[in-house]
């Protein structure tokens, strides 16, 4: 990469939340330094390693490893995935074989993590008036079979007092991040560990942490938020990433033990504490109770900042900083170009959705792809990349279609993504505005999709889009290694 390149490189983390019961999303990448599809060859121009893996606890992996040599961070990336599956084995609810479904069955505990997280459990129960919990009784079953009608206050108290499977959603994934950096600072002096948006850093180093706009909670969207992170953790929960539908109503996915109902407290809550589990109870009751008492609750039990917005809009934070109404665009060191009013220009606040569905491989975890995601016009002509994920620089001229296009331009891979959902499921957006910042007419756009898997296949798809003065949607169609995705144009949802 040029040296100009690099130096206009920066770090920026972005968390946002889902997951049926308080888990986090919006897992981290650095912005300008795309993501990686497995184990780096080489270093990232910050110094730093790199790993990313999917289907990682439901969700996608991101470790960050500062270390004097290849062979550490790989050590060190070998250690994480090897505890996360050691504890996986012993708090998978949904696995009948996991420690933790035999023991709520009946049988007796053998190890001494399980135990500890009970207790922590406990703990948090004590200190938020009981929203933290890990009996639901079948709440969580009477909420995804609702379609046409809500459950009553009796259902839900009757699911509430039924036996049921263990829900350690909450507190589970935190839990077990945190014990995966135990073992990290044995091997790397510093990084960043990111589990679906449960983020933790360790040793000598600083990072930019971004909050995702729960408004508008796509990879390359605007942040609501930042601030810098050392020797710490962060969760955000929220139910707008993931939630269920109920007679053509979206609820959050997180529920209120004390009554069964979802939470309706906080559109989003994040809080930064020492480690992921306080973090993570502190988010998640923030989201029941309310930004008012859950900005208190943080206060009084370790957070060092947090950021909590309510359903009205209103805004309770400590220690953050806003971020700007323009997304976060790696290298951009130059405001965007303003030109004179036309009167075909792109409407305001208008934008295009390209949902990105990626296929998981057999197997459970997985390396992420190579995918490039970009805009031409009527001509042919690249207008805007809006994602490009990879690390490995020497692989980049291997995106054939997308490499041709942008002529191997590298300033064109500078462009932030996120992963806020579940592995493999990602969004990104298009504002209307070409690779110099210029805004572009309104007329016939073609989105392409660009997948290449390592042991997988190398795809090419694309769609043409109208974007005008109305709503239009298109079709991306299934590929060997994407499903069917969405294109929407549109103005932006309040």
């Amino acid at each position: 990469m040029n040296p100009q390149s690099v130096s206009r490189r920066r770090r920026f983390l972005s968390g946002a939340a889902f997951g049926w019961a308080a888990a986090l999303t919006g897992s981290a990448t650095a912005l300008g330094f795309p993501a990686s599809s497995g184990a780096a060859e080489i270093r990232l121009a910050s110094g730093d390693f790199q790993f990313q893996h999917d289907g990682i606890l439901g969700t996608s992996l991101d470790l960050f490893v500062r270390a004097p040599r290849f062979a550490d961070a790989y050590e060190c990336e070998r250690r994480v995935l090897a505890e996360i599956g050691r504890m996986t084995r012993i708090l998978a609810t949904r696995d009948p074989g996991s420690e933790i479904s035999r023991v709520a069955a009946g049988a007796r505990m053998v190890s001494a993590e399980l135990p500890e997280l009970l207790a922590l459990y406990d703990h948090w129960a004590d200190r938020t008036g009981g929203v933290i919990a890990y009996r639901f009784g079948r709440v969580p079953e009477l909420w995804r079979e609702a379609r046409g009608k809500l459950p009553s206050r009796a259902e839900l108290q009757a699911a509430l007092r039924a036996p049921g499977p263990w829900n350690v959603d909450a507190l589970g994934k935190a839990f077990i991040l945190d014990r995966a950096v135990a073992l990290a600072r044995q091997v790397a002096g510093a990084g960043l560990l990111n589990i679906g948006g449960d983020i933790r850093v360790w040793g000598d180093a600083t990072w930019q942490i971004g909050v995702a706009d729960p408004r508008e909670p796509a990879e390359n969207a605007p942040t609501v938020g930042r601030f810098e992170l050392r020797e710490g953790a962060v969760a955000t929960s929220g139910g707008y990433a993931r939630f269920c539908e109920v007679a053509g109503q979206r609820f959050s996915h997180v529920l209120d033990p004390r009554t069964g109902w979802v939470a309706e407290g906080a559109t989003s809550a994040t809080v930064v504490a020492p480690d992921c589990v306080t973090a993570n109870a502190l988010a998640t009751a923030a989201c029941i109770l309310g930004p008012l008492e859950g900005g208190a609750l943080a206060a009084a039990h370790g957070a060092s900042r947090y950021l909590l917005l309510g359903p009205a809009g209103e805004r309770i934070e400590s220690g953050m900083t806003p971020t700007s109404s323009q997304p976060d665009t790696a290298g951009a060191d130059e405001p965007p170009v303003a030109g004179p009013a036309r009167p075909d220009a792109w409407p305001k606040d208008f934008r295009v959705v390209v949902n990105v569905p990626l296929k998981q491989p057999t197997g459970g975890r997985s390396k992420r792809p190579y995918v490039a995601v970009w805009v031409e016009d009527g001509q042919k002509k690249v207008v805007r990349t809006i994602a490009f994920w990879g690390t490995k620089e020497k692989y980049f001229s291997e995106m054939g279609y997308w490499w041709r296009a942008t002529s191997g331009d590298e300033d064109r891979l500078q462009t932030v993504s996120r992963a806020t959902r579940a592995p493999g499921h990602y969004s990104v957006i298009w504002d209307g505005k070409d690779d110099n910042g210029r805004g572009v007419d309104r007329g016939r756009y073609k989105i392409c999709l660009e997948v290449n898997r390592e042991h997988g296949r190398h795809v090419v798809e694309e769609v043409e889009i109208f974007c005008g003065l109305e709503t239009k949607t298109a079709e991306l169609k299934e590929t060997p290694e994407s499903e069917a995705a969405l294109v929407e144009y549109g103005p932006k949802r309040d």
